[in-house]
Order: C-alpha cells, then structure tokens, then sequence
C-alpha cells in the first residue's frame, strides 16, 4: 500500500515516515509539501490506500483541501493531520469525508496509538478536552 503524507513542514514528514514505517515496514511512503504537489503525486500512485492531511497548507483556507483530495482520490482514506483540535473543526473534517483526524500535539506513544488505529483501517479522533 502507498501512503502519502501532504504537510508543509519537514519534521512532520521524518517523523510520520519513521513511525509509520516502524508500524508497517512494507508501507511505501511518499511526501510531498503543498497542495498541488501533493494532489499530483495522489493522481501517479496506483496503490494509493492512505493520504495523511494537513489543513493548513499555505494557499488553503478551511477545508478546502480536504475536499480537493476527497474528488481526486475517493478510492484513498484521507486522514486529517493538524495543529488545530477544536471540536467544531475535526466534526466539519469529518462531515466532509476525512477518516480520521491527528493532532500534531500528541505525545510520541498516542501518536504511534493513532497511526496504528488509522493503519489498521479504524478511525482516530482526538479525545475531547474537558
């Protein structure tokens, strides 16, 4: 299966690679660091499975880029990767099709929680704050 990972940040790319790559070894990852780019790469993949999202790519505003990979790619589960956790914003996420939604804020061990959650094909959402 290939995986994609779209963020405009390279910590984020080493670190998703090397803890989904420690998860599942046969994973092909693939990164790129905008939108465009990334829908590029998302077209070219034939065993395209899995697209890990950030929503604020420079260029994109709200969901805008959810909703771009969502019609490129129905086949892929798009999975929202992001700084912001409000409540409001990962239902909209969902509503418009995202399989999951990660916090960049997550500690090391429930990062590795959620990605293997994700990988074996369930849904992660961030726990609500009380």
């Amino acid at each position: 299966m290939d995986v994609l990972l779209v963020d405009d940040h390279p910590i984020i790319h080493e670190t998703l690679r090397a803890m989904v790559r420690s998860l599942r070894p046969a994973v092909d990852f693939h990164s790129q660091f905008d939108l465009d780019a990334g829908l590029s790469e998302a077209r070219r993949l034939e065993e395209l499975g899995l697209v890990f999202l950030d929503l604020g790519l420079p260029g994109c505003s709200g969901l805008d880029a959810l909703v771009k990979f969502r019609a490129a790619v129905p086949h892929a589960r798009v999975v929202v990767i992001s700084a912001d956790e409000d409540r409001e914003r990962v239902a909209a996420a969902l509503g418009e099709g995202a399989a999951g939604y990660v916090p960049k804020t997550l500690r090391p061990k429930a990062m590795v929680d959620a990605l293997r959650t994700i990988l074996d094909g369930g849904v992660y959402t961030p726990p609500a704050r009380i």
